[in-house]
């Protein structure tokens, strides 16, 4: 039989482990930044291209939970990497309405601060005002791709860089984004993985998706609870082969829903593009 003192002293402590637990996902993990370093080998890769870095930023969501300041520790973040481009997969701001106009010319303010060799490139999210996001965004001389993409040349050599609406709130257009592309490396950045399914039948190299935020919330041995994907946690978050295609599934820096994150620690990803057949050549010495 528990004694007083035993079930005070539990009831205790397992409230100091609430308290520990919400103040750590409230006020620290959401700060926490993550910096994922990925090799991503790519078949026929062009010689000018091998080594070629890539950053990705995603889901900043910025609102009252998710403040300018931070914003601006993670643009910094990312020049300090210096990439040969950096790459934005959409959800800008939480609130699409017309009061996002209070966080998105902010956001669109701190993101102009990126720097990168060779441009930033963005794609809209399901919370992003196409004309009002797409608007600021180009007016700061981000390149928004929305059904479309463009040839990265480094002299004689090139390399496809595409990028398509959100398949939720816009009208992603496969066909329309590759029409014209050839047999050269294609780079296609999404906002919502899901799209990974129709992707998977073109002949697109590499994905870099956000929008699952990794769950906001993992719970140990068990994983995130709720995605909002029809394929529950299957592309919750990290690398993924589909057929011939790479994905990438970032966990974003920002938060929606609950101002919470726990063991999905917000993330800045930094690409690093490699030749497969030198790989594999390299390999076998």
């Amino acid at each position: 039989m528990i004694s007083r003192r035993m079930f005070i002293q539990s009831v205790f402590g397992a409230g100091i482990g609430v308290l520990f637990t919400g103040t750590y996902s409230r006020f620290l993990e959401p700060r926490w930044v993550e910096l994922n370093y990925i090799t991503i080998n790519i078949n026929e890769l062009p010689h000018r291209f091998e080594g070629m870095t890539i950053a990705q930023l995603s889901d900043i969501h910025h609102c009252q939970y998710v403040p300018r300041e931070f914003v601006r520790r993670c643009v910094r973040k990312v020049n300090a990497l210096s990439p040969d481009i950096v790459v934005l997969t959409g959800d800008y701001v939480y609130d699409p309405s017309y009061r996002a106009s209070i966080f998105l010319l902010p956001v669109a303010d701190e993101l102009a601060e990126l720097k990168a060799k060779e441009g930033v490139f963005a794609v809209l999210g399901n919370h992003d005002n196409k004309d009002r996001t797409s608007g600021a965004l180009s007016e700061r001389g981000i390149r928004v791709l929305i059904n479309e993409h463009i040839a990265l040349y480094r002299k004689n050599e090139y390399v496809f860089i595409a990028g398509v609406d959100d398949l939720w709130r816009g009208k992603m257009d496969l066909a329309r984004t590759l029409k014209g592309t050839d047999d050269k490396p294609k780079i296609l950045l999404v906002h919502n993985p899901d799209a990974i399914e129709m992707i998977k039948a073109t002949d697109v190299d590499f994905v870099m998706a956000g929008h699952t935020h990794g769950g906001q919330v993992s719970l140990p041995l068990y994983g995130p609870p709720v995605i909002y994907s029809k394929f529950g946690a299957r592309y919750a978050a990290g690398l993924f082969r589909e057929g011939r295609t790479m994905m990438y599934v970032n966990k974003g820096i920002g938060i929606s829903g609950f101002p919470v994150r726990f063991c999905a620690r917000p993330e800045i990803t930094l690409f690093t593009l490699r030749n497969k057949r030198i790989e594999e050549v390299v390999g076998q010495i």
